[in-house]
């Protein structure tokens, strides 16, 4: 293999959010982590023994790449606790929602933050910013921060606010919102059937708010959902097949947003000028492997717009999807300017984040008691009915798109 070669792929790996067996750094994941060179590597509860263990194994992980690496995690809180082992279980946004406090919301991303921190992570996938509806079985239940789009912006705004100071890259998710579906991605692929108009001025206000129009930090990373959304695709169809600044992307109406491009390239990117870092759900997810390989859809997901594809488990479907990156550029089907796009947005979260820290377990336990106290404070605030808002509009109403 020539040294171009070599090059190419180490572009490709970078790319990669990969997942990662077991609590220790072994000869063969070690192995693995310099052969693909992935740009992030996101654990698990399957990875969690305990906080000292977690500190080491994300150094080790840090030490086995060439480069700075973005290390993440699912740390909502609630149903989606990671590290609950090792630390006071963390409040769920439900509880955030029940209790509508502000200033609470921003206290559970800073003691998130900060126990992150110790350990040596430097991104979070969260908040989910999709709008809670009446369905149970979309997989969102208690994960969400409302039901209306002011609500979701003022509180997970305000848990963004706590995650960023505190030197913890939020990424919101699923965009463009998964309010609508009926399906868990995780079993099938999801159809979100609200009409287009009901997207723009509902489920995508949260995610616009928190790019756009915040008062303080600013969303910089968002992950893509694996729903397909018909109505969006239809009218993004008819608007660039008027306007001609790309050609139209027949029968793309029923993919995952994860691999549209009219989802992440056309709206994402040119209709919301959003130039942050984009991530994809796991690839692994039902939603996408009943209909195409983690390969395929991982070089459909790059030239739809997407920045960094996340695959949770499967070593060969690392080294594969690398390798089908790698052989689209050789072949010239993918230029590597999207690759190195790709590759500066994700130098930019590393300059947000800085430096890791050394882990010390006396803050740790400090951290965690005071998660047991935040959790006392949100059910005593929804006894009392605190609401202040933040977000929305200046009189205080619910923010549309047209307001912007």
């Amino acid at each position: 293999m020539d040294a171009n070669t070599l090059s190419i792929k180490q572009r490709a790996g970078r790319v990669l959010f990969i997942g990662l067996p077991g609590t220790r750094l072994t000869k063969r994941t070690r192995a693995l982590l310099n052969e693909v060179q992935p740009g992030g590597v996101v654990l698990f509860a399957r990875n969690v023994e305990s906080a000292e263990q977690v500190a080491l194994l994300n150094a080790q992980i840090r030490d086995a790449v060439d480069h700075p690496i973005l290390i993440g995690i699912d740390q909502e809180g609630g149903l989606v606790d990671r590290l609950r082992k090792i630390c006071e279980p963390m409040p769920s946004a439900k509880a955030v929602r029940n209790a509508a406090s502000s200033e609470l919301a921003e206290k559970f991303g800073q003691l998130s933050a900060r126990a992150l921190r110790l350990l040596g992570f430097n991104i979070n996938f969260a908040p989910v910013l999709d709008l809670s509806g009446s369905n149970q079985e979309n997989g969102l239940r208690g994960r969400t921060f409302g039901t209306t789009a002011a609500e979701v912006s003022r509180l997970a705004g305000a848990y963004l606010d706590g995650l960023q100071t505190n030197h913890i890259i939020a990424c919101g998710k699923h965009f463009p919102g998964l309010g609508g579906s009926d399906i868990d991605s995780h079993r099938r692929l999801p159809i979100v059937k609200h009409s287009w108009e009901e997207i723009l001025e509902h489920d995508l206000v949260p995610f616009m708010d928190l790019m756009f129009h915040r008062p303080g930090e600013r969303l910089q990373a968002l992950m893509v959902s694996h729903g397909a959304f018909p109505e969006v695709s239809e009218f993004l169809q008819a608007w660039f097949r008027r306007t001609g600044e790309l050609p139209a992307l027949e029968s793309l109406h029923q993919l995952p947003a994860t691999i549209s491009g009219n989802v992440v390239l056309r709206l994402l990117r040119l209709v919301l000028k959003f130039d942050g870092l984009v991530i994809t759900d796991d690839m692994e997810m039902g939603a996408v492997v009943q209909t195409l390989s983690v390969a395929d859809a991982t070089l459909r997901a790059i030239e739809a717009g997407s920045d960094m594809i996340l695959i949770c488990e499967q070593e060969a479907n690392f080294v594969a999807a690398r390798d089908q990156l790698a052989a689209a550029i050789e072949e010239h089907k993918l230029q590597v300017d999207q690759l190195e796009r790709a590759t500066l947005r994700i130098d930019r979260m590393l300059e947000i984040a800085g430096e890791p820290e050394q882990f010390d377990q006396d803050e740790f336990d400090m951290v965690s008691r005071d998660i047991s106290e935040l959790k006392r404070a949100l059910k005593s605030a929804e006894l009392t009915g605190e609401y202040a808002p933040v977000f929305g509009t200046p009189d205080g109403g619910e923010r549309e798109s047209s307001n912007f």
